[in-house]
């Protein structure tokens, strides 16, 4: 796994930390996950740049779900529906050394500093009109010359050497499926969001862990806490007798 350590959720922890995180607009809620698997602060991550803290995530969900990820999706020539399997190993992109010269990037006349953005910079650019201007004012400073310019005064090759600057050093943040229909062969690429992926994971694995427990307290009346205590495993086969 690139030498990415897995992250693993038991499922008290789970629990309280969804109680926590769902209430949350993103991206806010997927650092109230990673916070609760991790042990570190919102605030620390987020700071971390989108790609940092994906990656953060996919090892949350292998620790936790394991690494298959069954997905589907519609082909958008035909309208096919298509189920495939990936591997979430195969989704980590290595973390790289960022030296501060890779950060600035010249052509002709232009210069422009930049930095990758993290989450607060997604937060607050999502209540914007036009995010992507409103992310790129807060993480570009631009120079024409000597002079100090507008964001909206750059060039647009200068801008889209920047946007690939910026994916060639954080590659984790963009992620990009390449997928093929059986049905008509057409090839095209999708995004891909570990956050969202994992999210919808977590709210379906706590709905059903809350059933379990209300299910077995019923029966048994055991707590909550020995009931979590129990693993999957075991609890399914309680769950055998008592669900019909």
């Amino acid at each position: 796994m690139n030498g990415m350590q897995a992250i693993a959720f038991d499922d008290s922890r789970l629990l309280d930390t969804w109680d926590r995180a769902a209430p949350l607009e993103r991206p806010w809620r997927e650092l109230a996950v990673l916070a609760g698997a991790s042990g570190q602060s919102i605030d620390d991550l987020a700071k971390l740049s989108v790609g940092t803290r994906d990656r953060l995530l996919l090892a949350v969900r292998i620790g936790t779900f394991g690494s298959r990820l069954d997905c589907e999706t519609s082909c958008p020539a035909c309208g096919t529906r298509l189920e495939l399997s990936l591997d979430a190993r195969d989704l980590v992109v290595p973390e790289r050394d960022i030296s501060m010269s890779e950060l600035e990037l010249s052509d002709d006349e232009w210069t422009v500093r930049f930095r990758l953005p993290d989450s607060t910079d997604i937060a607050a650019s999502a209540k914007a009109a036009d995010a992507g201007a409103a992310l790129a004012e807060r993480c570009l400073a631009v120079l024409s010359g000597e002079r100090q310019a507008a964001i909206s005064e750059l060039p647009r090759r200068v801008r889209d050497r920047v946007t690939t600057r910026m994916t060639e050093l954080d590659g984790q943040a963009d992620l990009s499926l390449d997928l093929n229909c059986g049905a008509c062969t057409h090839q095209w690429q999708a995004p891909f969001d570990p956050a969202a992926f994992l999210l919808r994971e977590v709210a379906d694995y706590a709905a059903r862990l809350t059933t379990e427990v209300h299910q077995l307290a019923r029966v048994y009346g055991w707590s909550e806490e020995s009931i979590l205590a129990m693993g999957p495993a075991r609890r399914r086969r309680y769950l055998s007798f008592v669900v019909q």
